[in-house]
C-alpha cells in the first residue's frame, strides 16, 4: 500500500506528465498525420486512397483519437514505455472509448501480458460488440497463440523465394486469406511476388496504409510493390521519394526506401519522362557510374520487353522472390530463346534452390547463346564445381569445427582461382574467432594483390574498427564510393561496439550501445549488447523493454539466436525452448546447439526426478556421457539451482569438474560461471587459478579474446564475492586483500567501487562508505545498486533527510525495480515508520517475483576521482603482515569455508526480502513473554544460601519501525535461604542471638531469661515490576524489587551507548538491588526484637570504551558505587577492567569467540563477617539494635 505522502507529489508528478506528454504527443501525433499525407501525391488516384484520413475532430474527442494514434505510433516503433504514456493520458479523458480500449488491448498483448488483454477483448466485447475495434484486436490476440515452428516455416519459404507454397503456409496460420494485423505487411509482400496477385497485395497494402497512415513499413511495403509493376512504378517512385524525408521518426524505413528509389531507377527506360528523374539522382549523387552508364542508352523508341522482363528477373532474384525470377526470365525466352541473360539467369535461380544439374545446364546454354558475354557464366560454372568444398567448410564451421574448416581453406586457396576466395573466407572466419592479427595480415595480402576488393576492405575495416584504429578504418572504407551502404553502416557500429566493450563504465556503455541503436535499430547482436550492459548497471526492466521485440516477434534467424541467447542467459528456460522451436535446426550457431542441447538434458532429467525420492542416482548416470565443453555439467547443475536444490547443483558441479584431471579452458570457465550462481567463488577461483592470465603459458595453449573477457569478468566477481563474505565475518582487512587486485584491475569498474563503500560500512566508517557510494551515483544516476547502497550509507550515517531524498528519487525513476523500494524501506525505517517499511518491503517482493518471472526484466562534495580511488594501502590492515593477492586468488589459510556461502534458495534478493519482512513484522508486533528462572547459591543455609525461582512476564510495545520499544515486566519472585542449623555456632551468627545469648550469661541468678530464635527460614515472595525505554544508543527503566519483599526499593537506570565509527561509548547510572542473599535482596525481619534489615542497593556509575578491530573487540572501562541498605553501614565500591576477545568460528547462526579480561573491584569496608580480611564484598550487612548496643556484622 502507497502511503499518504507520496499521494500529492505522486498526483504532481501524474499531473506534470499528463500535460508534458500531451504536448509531445501532439507535436509526435501531427509529425506522423504530416508522413502520411505527404505520401499521397494528387495525381494518384490509388495513393489519396491509401492516405484518406478520417475527418478532424474537435473537443475532447479529437485529442484522444491523437493520443490512441500517437501510442500506436509508439508501439510501431517498439517504444512501449513511451505508448503506455500516451495510452495512460487518453484514458483520463475517455477510459470507456472503444478505439483506446483496442488499443491498450494491443499494447498488453505487444508487452506478453495476455491475461490483462483478455480482459480488455471482454471489455471491448460490452462496449462495442461487432464492432471493427473488437474485431482487430480479436485477431491480435489470435496472432499471439499462433505457433511459433509454423511462423517461422512460412518465413523460411517466403525468404527462399517460394512465395506460392509461403503464401500457402500463411493462410494455414490465418485460417483464411485475411491475415492478423503485426503479420499483414510481410504476408502481402509474400503475396505480391505470386503470379497473379500483385493486385490483392497492393489492396491489402492500400488497405493497412489507410486504416493507419504513420505505419511507415506499410508505407514502405506498399511503394515497393507498386514498382513491382510497370504501370504502376512511377506511382512507387513518388512514395519512395516521399518516405526519405523522415529520417528522424522512421530511419530504417527511409534508407531503405532511397536504396528501393536508386534500384527501381535502374529498371526504368531512359525516356524523356525518366530521364529528369535519374538525373536527379545524379546530381545528389555524382559517383553513380552506374545509372550514369545506363542514361546512355538511346532515349525514346519503344522498351525493349525482353529486356524488361531480365531486368524483373534479376530484381526478383536480388529480393530472394525465385518462383517470380523464374516467371520473368522464361517470359524473355519465350521472346527470345536465344536470350543468353535470360538462360543465364534461370541458372542462377536453379543455382538458388539447389538443383545443381540443371543450373548446370542453364549456364552452359547461356554460354552458347551469347559466347562474347561467356564471362559472365564462367564463375559460376567454376563456383558450381568447388561449391561443395565451401559447402563442407561452412558445415564446419557451422558446428563449431573452426580448427578443421581453417585447415579445409587453406587447402582451398591454394588451388588455381581460389586464392582469393577462400582467402576470403579464411579471413572472415579468424576475425569472428578473434584471432585479429591473422585475420588482418590475410586482409591485407588480398588488397596488396586487388586493392579494390570490397570484402577485403570492409573486412580489414572491421579488424581496425575493433581495434580502435578509427581513422584507418574509414579511409578503407571511403574507397567503396559510397557502394555498400548498408555494410558500411554494419562496420560503423560495429566499431561503436567495440569501443563499448573496452570499457568499463557501465553508463558510457549504454551510450555508445545506445549511440549504435539509432544507426542499426534491427540489429539483434547490438540489441542483446544493450540488454546486458543494461543488467550490468542495474536496469533490469529497461532491458527486458529493449529485447522485447527479439523476444515476442522475432523474424529473423539472427533474431531468434539472440533472443534465446538473452532468455537462456537470465535464466527463462520456457521462452528459450519456445524460441528454440520456432528456429530451424540448420540455423543453430554453435552457442545455440549448446543451449538446446542443455535445455534437452534438463528436460530429461527434470521429467525423471518426479518418479525418484533420491535424485544423487540420477546426477551421476547424467554426468556419465562426455562434456567436452562443459555444458552437460552446467545444464544439471543449474536444473537444480533453479529448483533451489543447492546441494545436488554442488554435487553436480563437483562430479563434472573432477572426472577428467586435464579439464579444458571452456570447461572450466563454463563450470567456473555456475559455481557463481551459486554462490561459491571459493570452488570457481580454484578451477580458473590453472589458467593463469589467459596467455596461454599455464596452460599451452592462448585463449581466444572472448574467454580472455570472461576469464576477466569471473575473477572480477570472485574478488568482490570473497571480500563481501569477509566483510561479513567482520573480517576488512583480510577482505580488502582479496578486493584490491579488482580496484586496482579496472579503477572504472563500479563493483568492486560499491564493495569497497561495503567494507567501509562494515568498519563503521559511514561517512566513507557514502562518498563513495555518492560518486559512483552521480557518475550513473541510473545505478540502483549505487543508489540502494547510497540510502543504506547515508541511513547508517544519521543523515535520514539525504538517505529519504535518495530512496524517494529511486523510486521515481524507476518504481518497477524491487531495489528503488528496497531503499525506501531502508529509508522509512531510518526515520521510524514502520507500517510504510513493511509496505515497501511488500512491494519490493511482488517486484521482484514479476521480475524472475519475466527473466526466467544532503549532498556530499569532494572530489569524486579521489573519493572512489582505490587507496594505496590497506585501510583496515592494523599491522604490516597482509599479503598481495592476485586478482580472483583462490583462499589461503586464511580463507573461509564455503560452508556459509551457499544459499537455501535460488534467489538470494527474494529470501533477503522475505526475512526482513518476517524480521521487521516480528519487531513491530506487541508482544507478551513469559518465561522461567531459577537460581541457586551454596552458603549456610538459612543466612549465606539462596535458593530463588522468578516468572518474568514481559509485554513488548514496539516504536519508530521497531527500532526502539518500550517494555512492561512483572515478575513474580520466590527466596528461600532454607533453615539456620540448629549448633551451637551458628544459632549465635543469626540476628539478635547472640546479644540474647550474652544477657541470659550475665544474668544466670535471674529467672528472667531472653528468648533466642532458634527456628527461622529466610523466605520472600513478591512481584518486581519494571518499564523500559530502549533504542540504538539510549535506555532507561524504572521499576521496584518484588513488591510483597520485607524491604522493597524503587530501582532504575540510563545508559547511553552512542557509537563514533567502530568506537562505541558507554555511559550509565544505575540503582539496583544487590541479590546476593535473601537478606540483601529482600530484607529480614528479627524475630526477637521486630528490627528490619537488609534491602541493600548499590548506586553504581560505570564508563566504558569497546573498538571493534576487525574480528577483535578491545575495551576497558570503570566505575565507582555507593551501597546503602537499612540498618546497615554503607559502603563503597572501585572497579576498573580491561579486555579483548576475537571471533573464532562464524557460520549463519551461531558464532564462537575467544577472549580475556582483567577486573579489578574493592570496596572501602569488609562488612560480611568481622574476623575475614577479604579485599572484596560478598553479602554484608549491618544490624544496628535500637538501644544503642554496638554493631553486629551478619551476612
Amino acid at each position: 500500500m502507497t502511503h499518504k505522502r507520496y499521494a500529492s507529489s505522486l498526483s504532481a508528478g501524474l499531473l506534470a506528465t499528463t500535460c508534458v506528454a500531451g504536448l509531445l504527443l501532439q507535436a509526435n501525433g501531427a509529425r506522423a498525420q504530416q508522413a502520411a499525407e505527404a505520401q499521397a501525391p494528387a495525381s494518384s488516384t490509388t495513393m489519396m486512397q491509401a492516405a484518406t484520413v478520417a475527418p478532424a475532430q474537435s473537443g475532447q474527442a479529437a485529442v484522444v483519437q491523437r493520443l490512441v494514434q500517437q501510442a500506436r505510433f509508439w508501439m510501431q516503433q517498439h517504444q512501449y514505455e513511451n505508448a503506455r504514456q500516451s495510452l495512460q493520458s487518453a484514458a483520463r479523458l475517455a477510459p470507456d472509448s472503444v478505439d483506446l480500449l483496442e488499443a491498450e488491448g494491443e499494447y498488453q498483448s505487444h508487452i506478453g501480458n495476455r491475461d490483462a488483454a483478455l480482459d480488455t477483448q471482454r471489455r471491448l466485447h460490452q462496449a462495442a460488440p461487432g464492432s471493427t475495434y473488437e474485431s482487430q484486436l480479436n485477431d491480435l490476440l489470435h496472432e499471439q497463440a499462433i505457433s511459433q515452428p509454423d511462423l517461422a516455416h512460412a518465413r523460411s519459404l517466403a525468404a527462399s523465394g517460394h512465395s506460392d507454397q509461403a503464401v500457402e503456409a500463411y493462410q494455414h496460420l490465418f485460417n483464411g486469406s485475411t491475415p492478423t494485423p503485426s503479420l499483414a505487411v510481410e504476408y502481402y509482400q509474400t503475396l505480391a511476388g505470386v503470379s497473379g496477385q500483385a493486385g490483392t497485395a497492393q489492396d491489402g497494402l492500400i488497405r493497412l496504409v489507410k486504416a493507419n497512415p504513420s505505419d511507415f513499413r506499410a508505407q514502405l511495403a506498399l511503394a515497393q510493390v507498386l514498382t513491382y509493376q510497370p504501370g504502376t512504378r512511377m506511382e512507387g517512385l513518388q512514395r519512395l521519394q516521399a518516405l526519405q524525408k523522415y529520417q528522424s521518426s522512421a530511419p530504417v524505413e527511409a534508407a531503405t526506401a532511397e536504396k528501393s528509389y536508386r534500384q527501381t531507377l535502374s529498371w526504368l527506360p531512359v525516356t524523356p519522362e525518366t530521364l529528369p528523374l535519374m538525373q536527379k539522382w545524379l546530381d545528389a549523387h555524382p559517383s553513380d557510374s552506374a545509372l550514369r552508364t545506363h542514361m546512355a542508352e538511346p532515349a525514346g523508341g519503344p522498351p525493349d520487353k525482353g529486356a524488361l522482363a531480365r531486368q524483373d528477373g534479376f530484381k526478383a532474384l536480388n529480393a530472394g522472390r525465385l518462383s517470380a525470377a523464374q516467371a520473368a526470365f522464361q517470359s524473355a525466352l519465350n521472346l527470345n530463346a536465344k536470350d543468353g541473360d535470360a538462360l543465364g539467369g534461370l541458372g542462377l535461380v536453379a543455382m538458388r534452390a539447389g538443383h545443381n544439374e540443371e543450373a548446370h545446364r542453364y549456364l552452359e546454354d547461356a554460354i552458347a547463346a551469347d559466347p562474347k558475354n561467356a564471362a559472365h557464366w564462367r564463375p559460376a560454372l567454376a563456383g558450381m564445381a568447388v561449391g561443395e568444398e565451401y559447402g563442407s567448410v561452412r558445415r564446419l564451421i557451422a558446428s563449431g569445427q573452426t580448427q578443421e574448416a581453417e585447415q579445409r581453406l587453406m587447402t582451398l586457396a591454394r588451388q588455381p582461382g581460389q586464392s582469393e576466395g577462400a582467402t576470403l573466407m579464411l579471413a572472415d572466419l579468424q576475425r569472428s574467432t578473434g584471432q585479429t592479427g591473422e585475420a588482418e595480415r590475410n586482409y591485407r595480402a588480398i588488397l596488396a594483390r586487388n586493392g579494390d576488393n570490397p570484402i577485403a576492405l570492409m573486412g580489414l575495416a572491421r579488424v581496425l574498427m575493433g581495434e580502435g584504429q578509427e581513422n584507418e578504418a574509414n579511409a578503407l572504407l571511403s574507397r567503396l564510393g559510397g557502394r555498400y551502404s548498408d555494410q558500411v553502416q554494419q562496420i560503423e557500429v560495429s566499431g561503436i561496439m567495440a569501443e563499448a566493450a573496452r570499457t568499463s563504465d557501465s553508463a558510457q556503455k549504454v551510450s555508445l550501445l545506445r549511440q549504435a541503436m539509432t544507426k542499426a535499430p534491427d540489429d539483434p547482436w547490438l540489441r542483446i549488447n544493450l540488454a546486458n550492459a543494461l543488467q550490468q548497471q542495474g536496469d533490469s526492466a529497461e532491458a527486458a523493454n529493449v529485447m522485447r521485440p527479439l523476444l515476442t516477434s522475432p523474424r529473423t534467424p539472427a533474431d531468434y539466436q539472440a533472443a534465446i541467447l538473452y532468455a537462456s542467459g537470465n535464466g527463462n528456460d520456457t521462452l528459450a525452448r519456445r524460441l528454440l522451436a520456432g528456429l530451424s535446426p540448420d540455423d543453430y550457431s554453435p552457442a545455440i546447439r549448446t543451449i538446446a542441447d542443455e535445455m534437452a538434458i534438463k528436460a530429461d532429467l527434470a521429467s525423471r526426478l518426479s518418479m525418484v525420492s533420491n535424485p544423487t542416482p540420477l546426477v551421476r548416470e547424467a554426468l556419465a556421457a562426455p562434456d567436452p565443453t562443459g555444458a552437460r555439467g552446467v545444464a544439471v547443475a543449474d536444473l537444480f539451482r533453479q529448483r533451489g536444490d543447492m546441494l545436488h547443483a554442488h554435487m553436480a558441479l563437483r562430479i563434472a569438474s573432477t572426472r577428467n584431471i586435464d579439464l579444458t579452458t571452456e570447461q572450466r570457465l563454463a563450470y567456473a560461471t555456475e559455481y557463481m550462481k551459486i554462490s561459491n567463488p571459493v570452488a570457481a577461483a580454484r578451477l580458473l587459478a590453472p589458467l593463469g592470465d589467459g596467455s596461454g603459458t599455464a596452460t599451452g595453449s592462448a585463449m581466444s579474446p572472448d574467454q580472455r573477457q570472461t576469464l576477466m569478468q569471473l575473477r572480477m566477481g570472485i574478488s568482490v564475492a570473497q571480500s563481501d563474505l569477509l566483510n561479513q565475518r567482520g573480517d576488512q582487512a583480510a577482505a580488502y586483500d582479496h578486493l584490491a587486485p579488482a580496484l586496482q584491475a579496472d579503477p572504472e569498474a563500479t563493483s568492486p567501487k560499491l564493495a569497497l563503500a561495503r567494507l567501509y560500512n562494515g568498519r563503521g566508517k559511514y561517512g566513507h562508505a557514502l562518498d563513495i557510494d555518492l560518486a559512483v551515483l552521480r557518475h550513473n544516476p541510473q545505478d540502483l545498486d549505487a543508489r540502494q547502497a547510497a540510502v543504506q550509507a547515508a541511513a547508517n550515517d544519521g543523515k535520514d533527510n539525504l538517505a529519504m531524498q535518495l530512496a524517494q528519487d529511486g523510486v521515481q525513476q524507476s518504481p518497477m525495480d524491487a531495489r528503488s523500494w528496497l531503499g525506501m524501506a531502508v529509508a522509512d525505517r531510518a526515520v521510524g515508520h514502520g507500517d510504510r517499511t513493511l509496505a515497501d518491503l511488500r512491494r519490493a517482493y511482488e517486484l521482484r517475483l514479476q521480475q524472475l518471472k519475466i527473466s526466467r526484466g544532503d549532498a556530499i562534495g569532494g572530489d569524486e576521482t579521489q573519493a572512489t580511488a582505490p587507496p594505496t594501502a590497506n585501510p583496515f590492515r592494523r599491522d604490516a603482515y597482509g599479503h598481495a593477492l592476485s586478482l580472483g586468488a583462490p583462499p589461503g589459510e586464511n580463507g573461509y569455508s564455503t560452508a556459509g556461502s551457499v544459499p537455501e534458495i535460488s534467489d538470494q534478493m527474494l529470501s533477503s526480502i522475505n526475512g526482513q519482512i518476517h524480521t521487521l513484522s516480528e519487531d513491530m508486533a506487541p508482544s507478551v513473554d513469559a518465561g522461567l528462572g531459577f537460581r541457586v547459591r551454596s552458603g549456610t543455609p538459612g543466612m549465606g544460601a539462596l535458593t530463588e525461582a522468578s516468572v518474568p512476564i514481559v509485554g513488548r510495545i514496539p516504536l519508530q519501525a521497531g527500532t526502539s520499544a518500550l517494555t512492561f515486566t512483572a515478575t513474580p519472585t520466590f527466596l528461600t535461604s532454607g533453615h539456620l542449623p540448629q549448633t551451637g555456632y551458628d544459632i549465635p551468627r543469626f540476628g539478635t542471638n547472640l546479644f540474647a545469648l550474652e544477657r541470659n550469661l550475665q544474668n544466670q541468678n535471674n529467672s528472667a531469661e531472653h528468648r533466642i530464635n532458634t527456628d527461622t527460614i529466610g523466605r520472600e515472595a513478591g512481584v518486581a515490576p519494571d518499564v523500559r525505554f530502549a533504542n540504538n544508543w539510549v535506555s532507561a527503566d524504572v521499576g521496584a524489587s518484588p513488591l510483597g519483599f520485607t524491604l522493597p526499593n524503587v530501582i532504575g537506570g540510563v545508559e547511553f551507548a552512542p557509537r563514533v565509527g567502530p568506537v562505541t561509548f558507554r555511559v550509565s547510572g544505575e540503582r539496583r538491588s544487590i541479590t546476593n542473599s535473601v537478606l540483601s535482596y529482600g530484607g529480614m525481619t528479627d524475630a526477637l526484637t521486630g528490627k528490619k534489615w537488609g534491602g541493600v542497593v548499590t548506586n553504581h556509575f560505570h564508563g566504558q570504551v569497546e573498538a571493534t578491530l576487525g574480528n577483535t573487540i578491545v575495551y576497558g572501562g570503570g566505575g565507582y558505587a555507593i551501597q546503602t541498605g537499612h540498618h546497615v553501614q554503607s559502603n563503597t565500591e572501585v572497579e576498573g577492567g580491561l579486555g579483548a576477545n576475537t571471533l573464532v568460528y562464524r557460520n549463519r547462526k551461531h558464532e564462537v569467540r575467544v577472549g580475556v579480561n582483567l577486573t579489578y573491584f574493592g570496596y572501602k569496608h569488609n562488612e560480611d563477617f568481622i574476623y575475614l580480611r577479604a579485599g572484596w564484598l560478598l553479602l554484608a550487612a549491618v544490624l544496628f539494635c535500637g538501644n544503642g548496643a554496638r554493631p553486629v556484622f551478619r551476612a
